[in-house]
């Protein structure tokens, strides 16, 4: 059967009779013991899937590392990655996850009724649990798939309870006092145990039969009392450590030290265990324990009754003990429970912008939410925390209260004593004048907050750079904008923060792709993602790694190698849940199609950039997506949508086609000139289809003030891409020959230092002719000659075709293919099998050739082979 149901009332001891049977079984088995904390998905399917890895180290290795990195891939993700993976094994194996009423969370639930619908056939399911889990157990019990154990099978018979108490407990009792414990417990073994502890603990001329008979009420109430019997039987330090120590989730020696002010925890943990007294190890060296559950509930209510004004002072002396061992979380925990808020918001104040730095968001979001309103109104660094959360995370609009009520608090006379203070401040200042194009202000506050943050203060040093670094690039100072952001790498590196680092490699990466650094971009780039994969986390800014090395190997015109990681780029993006990248990335790869030839793949991708665009506008890369836009259409010939998208943009009028006047000098900024020199490409076509020459002239001025701004601002690629486009204009024109040809074998000056083909490529036949007359021995030479060889070949040879498959592997059939096409597409086993109407079994099938024949281990590295073959 599919799911084994262990469902019983706490105490019936369903972990010990499932340990015991897993012990037994010839199968491999994971165990996931949940917690309260558990029930979040974040938490709840990293652990899952550390427990499924030891079964197979390739199930959930696509969303692992966005797992670890703080971030929650969407459910659809995790339901298609876990089902697909769990789908490749073959042999049976066994997953238990223990105390699972405690998991109330709707997308977790969603998970696992997608594999009850979707069923592994190597995994069998143990659920074990109090009350039965909302999940569709009616339909697996009509069908035969469902095996329950509930609380009757688990009741202790007469022999049972005899051999307990015998040989177990070594309490003799006479059969009828046997026969009375039963029928007061009910064979209820949490009983049972509490009763014979009592009755071991009791004096030896007490009558054991009368304490027997004296039980008598409902289990909750028989419970209490005979927790309360053991307790008082227990020398008076016992009962103490047991009370105080009922506030924690584990137990651990050092900590149970602190918290009582005991120095003998570990002796006191040693005779718990020996006395039977419900205190389980969490780990294979013993070094955590747990109290059981049931037993752990009751010695808490025994504790506000019994130590009600030690339990502020308990809880404090946990949040310190947690906070000196780098543990925030819990001793945040520990701080609410005890409404400690002035250690509560010390705590966020410290560490809030460190947890941000590494992306954990909803972290960081919960404290917000957990902190009474007053308490949040009256906090200078919380409520500055809090804003730098939602900045960082690009929501501006929800960063506005936050602003306004530090601004009151700063005319109210609230005046920042602490350095550290002071300086997150102004780094919030330097990120907002630069949004509000004020960057030598932003410079000045950025200065001002490097004069005064704490040496050891890493990560504000971190995002002062960030702010700085862009302040730098808003006024063309590229040297200064490059230093900056290598401060943010080597802050990052000093505070053993790797999103730090990745954060500033990735600034730096796009600075120097947009001023045509391609190799000191792919150096940056390449050393961040070879640090970030050494150490497993797999953070959202990754996506912006991955894709900047797609581009930078697209503009080398190695375009299997670009797909690949372009492919990477999209899929971290859409684990991690954030569509800006992803967005980004579709115009990357209608580029790529373009490049190719491939004009519908082309038009598909920008299509899906322009409908995500109207439903989230990225203003980041809104002028990429309309270039692009203009560019496919164009090459489709489709004149009057070209227009319209550059009308969306406001750059053209509607109803009529017109120029921009730009004055000599003038400097525009990157992504108008963008839009620029889409509307020249509008013209170009004009001109060459319908012979509209009066727009020849103010074409060429145009683009001679645009090749002059980018020179200005050291936009390289735009430069190139300028005086490739005036080449054009100039051959049009009559006696101008000469002057394209100048254009163009200025732009191979340019673009030769750097090997950009792809920028000649992009304009193809166009060019060619002027191409192939600079290869006249007089025009070029040495290495320039050689690079001009390079690009006639890249535009001469054909993109389109499919590579062909390397000679080792054998290739694969035409039913292969699409089985591995919409698995690419993300789709599960079983949404392939109905979609080719074949069984599930001939698509696992497949797919175990297809592994076989791409010497691919897992779905990923088979489908990213096949990109880089060009088989997809």
């Amino acid at each position: 059967r599919r799911i084994t149901l262990v469902s019983a009332p706490a105490g019936f001891g369903k972990t010990v009779c499932i340990s015991e049977w897993a012990e037994s079984l010839a199968h491999p088995v994971a165990w996931f013991s949940i917690d309260v904390a558990d029930d979040d998905p974040g938490r709840f399917f990293t652990y899952l899937i550390a427990a499924l890895r030891q079964i197979s180290e390739s199930i959930g290795s696509d969303i692992d590392g966005i797992l670890r990195s703080g971030q929650l891939p969407p459910t659809d993700v995790i339901t298609t990655t876990l089902s697909n993976d769990l789908l490749d094994l073959d042999a049976l194996f066994v997953l238990i996850l223990d105390d699972f009423h405690l998991i109330q969370d709707r997308d977790i639930l969603t998970v696992f009724e997608f594999l009850l619908a979707n069923w592994p056939p190597s995994l069998h399911l143990v659920l074990v649990t109090r009350e039965d889990p909302p999940l569709p157990l009616a339909r697996l019990r009509a069908n035969n798939q469902l095996t329950e154990i509930r609380a009757a099978d688990l009741r202790f018979a007469t022999s049972d309870i005899e051999q307990f108490l015998n040989q177990t407990m070594s309490v003799p009792l006479s059969d009828t006092d046997v026969a009375t414990l039963e029928e007061k417990t009910e064979g209820w073994i949490a009983g049972l145990q509490l009763a014979t502890l009592a009755l071991e603990a009791a004096d030896q001329s007490s009558d054991h039969s009368a304490f027997i008979t004296s039980l008598s009420g409902s289990h909750r109430f028989i419970l209490n009392y005979l927790t309360e019997e053991v307790l008082n039987r227990q020398p008076a330090e016992v009962q103490g450590f047991l009370l105080k120590t009922a506030i924690l989730d584990r137990l651990n020696i050092d900590l149970c030290d602190a918290v009582t002010k005991r120095v003998d925890s570990a002796s006191m943990l040693e005779y718990l265990i020996n006395s039977n007294l419900f205190v389980l190890p969490q780990d294979e060296h013993h070094q955590w324990y747990r109290y059981h559950h049931l037993f752990g509930d009751l010695l808490r209510d025994l504790a506000q009754t019994q130590i009600p004004a030690d339990l502020v002072t308990l809880h404090q002396r946990a949040s310190l003990w947690y906070r000196a061992q780098g543990m925030v979380s819990e001793a945040i925990h520990h701080a609410l429970l005890a409404e400690d808020y002035p250690t509560m918001i010390d705590l966020i104040e410290r560490h809030a912008l460190d947890m941000l730095m590494q992306w954990h968001v909803k972290t960081v979001d919960s404290w917000i939410q957990a902190i009474p309103a007053d308490w949040q109104a009256n906090s200078f660094q919380a409520n500055l925390a809090f804003a730098w959360l939602h900045l960082l995370h690009g929501d501006h609009q929800r960063v506005m209260p936050y602003l306004s009520r530090l601004q009151a608090m700063l005319d109210q006379g609230n005046i920042l004593e602490a350095p550290s203070h002071q300086a997150k401040w102004l780094a919030l200042q330097v990120m907002m004048v630069n949004a509000q194009q004020q960057p030598e202000l932003g410079l000045a506050l950025g200065q001002q907050a490097l004069d005064i943050v704490p040496d050891d203060d890493d990560h504000v040093r971190s995002l002062i750079y960030l702010g700085m670094g862009r302040a730098y690039q808003e006024l063309d100072q590229y040297e200064a904008a490059v230093q900056a952001y290598q401060m943010i790498i080597q802050q990052g590196q000093a505070a053993g923060n790797t999103v730090a680092q990745m954060l500033g490699s990735a600034a730096l990466g796009l600075l120097a792709i947009e001023h045509g650094q391609l190799h000191f971009a792919f150096e940056v780039v390449s050393q961040s993602l070879t640090r970030m994969e050494h150490a497993g986390s797999l953070p959202p800014i990754s996506t912006a790694l991955y894709g900047e090395l797609g581009e930078i190997y697209y503009n080398w015109h190695q375009l299997p190698e670009a797909q690949v990681y372009f492919r990477k780029a999209i899929q971290v993006s859409h684990l991690s849940g954030y569509n800006d990248a992803e967005l980004y990335h579709h115009v990357i790869l209608s580029r790529l199609y373009q490049i190719r030839g491939d004009l519908k793949a082309a038009a598909e991708e920008i299509d899906q950039a322009v409908n995500k665009l109207r439903v989230t506008p990225i203003a980041a890369v809104r002028e990429e997506i309309i270039s692009q836009q203009v560019s496919v259409r164009l090459a489709q010939g489709y004149l009057a949508e070209a227009e319209a998208a550059l009308q969306v943009a406001q750059v053209l009028p509607h109803g009529g086609f017109t120029l921009p006047v730009l004055k000599g000098g003038q400097k525009v900024s990157r992504p108008d000139t963008l839009l620029y020199l889409s509307t020249l490409r509008i013209a170009l076509h004009r001109i060459d289809r319908r012979d509209e020459r009066h727009y020849l002239d103010p074409c060429i001025n145009l683009t001679d003030a645009l090749i002059e701004s980018c020179k200005q601002r050291g936009y390289w690629p735009l430069a190139i891409e300028g005086l490739l486009i005036r080449a054009q204009f100039l051959g049009l024109g009559q006696q101008n020959g000469a002057s394209a040809l100048q254009d163009v074998a200025t732009a191979l000056e340019l673009a030769e230092p750097e090997r950009g083909l792809s920028i000649f490529v992009q304009e193809g036949p166009a060019i060619l002719d002027m191409l192939t007359a600079l290869k006249q021995p007089t025009q070029l030479d040495g290495p320039l000659a050689e690079f001009l060889d390079s690009v006639l070949e890249a535009i001469t040879t054909p993109q389109s075709g499919q590579t062909p498959q390397s000679s080792h592997l054998d290739p694969l059939s035409g039913r292969e293919v699409d089985v591995l096409r919409l698995i690419a597409e993300g789709l599960t086993y079983q949404q392939v099998a109905d979609q080719l109407f074949v069984s599930l079994n001939t698509v696992r099938t497949h797919i175990k050739t297809i592994y076989s024949k791409l010497q691919a281990n897992n779905r990923t590295k088979a489908i990213e082979t096949a990109y880089r073959l060009n088989i997809l």
